[in-house]
């Protein structure tokens, strides 16, 4: 059943085997997951069943660091959560992307990349895709570079561009958390606490308030933070506060940590192949997908680790057959003798996005300013390191090499980027995708939940979602968070 607090109508019953806070892909797939093993389920979505401004505003916050996007944009809060964002591409993160480098503090994971194998193919039955066959493979004989398989959520007919949409889950599921026995979804629930047992750190009962500031209480056997990687992390800065930081703070590490991807336009690339693109798969691209395509080159694991750089990813994209443009073709001579539709046949436009490094000093934390419910606002502070920036830019010469290489075409590189300068001075993008802030790690003074997305110090208390990113890597996080959020569902399952 879907209840609506805003009207006051809740289950006769608030007592459940597991109260999942927040309903994007993460608490979706948990709630299905858990009721379909038989537990009775309440997911509790502080927004409506479509966005509200009213919901909306409780994401505003401020910029502490590095220009990113205001902190109510990027993030939606209603049924399906930010996913209502997601423009449906998945990427899967690399085996090395969850293993400990000497030369990167704070690298590594506790679980590595076969604990998420298994749960591949059903992260791809709920978002809509088809499995990764293989992920990487050689761009050429350079051994520098590799190819980067992506796949595409969607739900469209054969030939009918109208019914193609990525899987937003909120409305895509909503029948499902509707019908399926064992779930209940409260709608305009904010969750404003916790009650805990003192002694030994049981959750008992986690308080939410409706924008009438009606309050109720649910009870639960374990409770999920499911809120979204900045939510996830202000919750528990929230709980510690009130609980002198036994709650996975026992290191000071909640919130720290916090990474996007950045992400650097370069501007024009061309083809010197009289080819549909880069992609023998360009037509089919453009029909199916409503977009024209795009290659993904990334440095070859073995060799970004022997050079010291981060993972990174090039992306040649919405190539179009056209000629470039005075700007484009600038005053490189040999630009300048180019002739279009004999030199070259395909300009595009290309860019970089960049792994960030774990950042003690890239955080969440809690401003004076409080909201309508008491809670204290999100303060940003994102912060790079010179790691991830010659990181990006080592990537972006590979990519430029190899199109050299390969007689494939030319790109450019910002000059900025070139140049090598300090990220303030670069034109650097956020894109948005937010993780870390309760980095998962065997021991307290270095994550917040432990290998099973338990809370280092609770006794039934777990978050979901990418805030217990360890590491980045450069790959879109849905199928990620996805994986993650089976594999907890299995832990709680075999826990109750």
């Amino acid at each position: 059943m879907i209840y609506d607090a805003n009207t006051g109508t809740l289950p006769a019953d608030l007592s459940f085997n597991c109260c999942v806070i927040g309903s994007g892909p993460a608490g979706i797939t948990l709630a299905l997951k858990l009721a379909e093993a038989g537990q009775r389920v309440v997911l509790m979505e502080a927004g409506d069943r479509d966005f509200t401004a009213e919901s909306q505003d409780l994401y505003q916050g401020a910029l502490l660091g590095l220009d990113s996007h205001p902190l109510d944009t990027p993030r939606l809060r209603y049924l399906g959560g930010t996913s209502g964002h997601w423009t449906g591409r998945c990427l899967l993160m690399d085996p090395s992307d969850f293993v400990r480098r000497a030369d990167v503090p704070l690298s590594g994971w506790p679980i590595g990349y076969d604990d998420l194998a298994p749960y591949q193919n059903a992260a791809a039955e709920i978002i809509g895709t088809e499995p990764f066959d293989s992920l990487r493979t050689p761009a050429d004989d350079s051994g520098t570079i590799d190819l980067i398989t992506q796949r595409f959520s969607s739900e469209h007919e054969l030939f009918d561009l109208r019914a193609y949409d990525s899987r937003r889950f909120g409305t895509y599921y909503e029948k499902a958390l509707e019908e399926t026995p064992g779930i209940d979804v409260i709608l305009n629930a904010n969750h404003t606490r916790f009650k805990v047992d003192g002694d030994n750190g049981q959750i008992i009962a986690a308080q939410f308030r409706n924008y009438a500031d009606l309050t109720a209480e649910v009870t639960a056997e374990t409770f999920v933070i499911a809120k979204g990687a900045m939510e996830n992390a202000r919750t528990l800065l929230h709980l510690n506060a009130e609980y002198d930081n036994r709650f996975g703070n026992q290191g000071d590490m909640v919130g720290r940590c916090f990474m996007d991807h950045p992400r650097v336009r370069h501007g024009a690339y061309f083809i010197t192949k009289r080819l549909y693109s880069h992609s023998r798969y360009f037509e089919l691209e453009r029909i199916f997908r409503r977009t024209v395509p795009e290659l993904v080159l990334s440095a070859a694991p073995d060799y970004a680790r022997s050079e010291g750089m981060l993972n990174a990813a090039v992306w040649l994209e919405r190539l179009s057959s056209d000629p470039l443009t005075e700007y484009e073709v600038g005053e490189t001579s040999f630009i300048q003798a180019l002739e279009y539709n004999r030199d070259y046949f395909y300009v595009g436009t290309s860019k970089v996005n960049g792994e960030q490094s774990p950042n003690l000093n890239s955080r969440i934390m809690l401003l004076p300013d409080q909201d309508r419910f008491g809670l204290y606002k999100i303060g940003f502070d994102w912060q790079l390191q010179p790691i991830d920036i010659s990181s990006m830019r080592r990537a972006t010469i590979e990519a430029a090499q190899f199109l050299i290489r390969t007689g494939l075409g030319r790109m450019q590189i910002d000059p900025d980027l070139w140049a090598e300068r300090p990220p303030e001075e670069l034109p650097l993008e956020s894109s948005s995708h937010h993780m870390g802030g309760t980095r998962m790690a065997d021991t307290p003074d270095l994550g917040v939940v432990d290998a099973n997305c338990q809370v280092i110090g609770s006794q039934n208390l777990y978050v979901a979602g990418s805030s217990v990113f360890a590491t980045s890597g450069h790959a879109n996080p849905t199928f990620t968070i996805v994986q993650l959020a089976l594999r907890l569902s299995d832990h709680l399952i075999s826990q109750a």
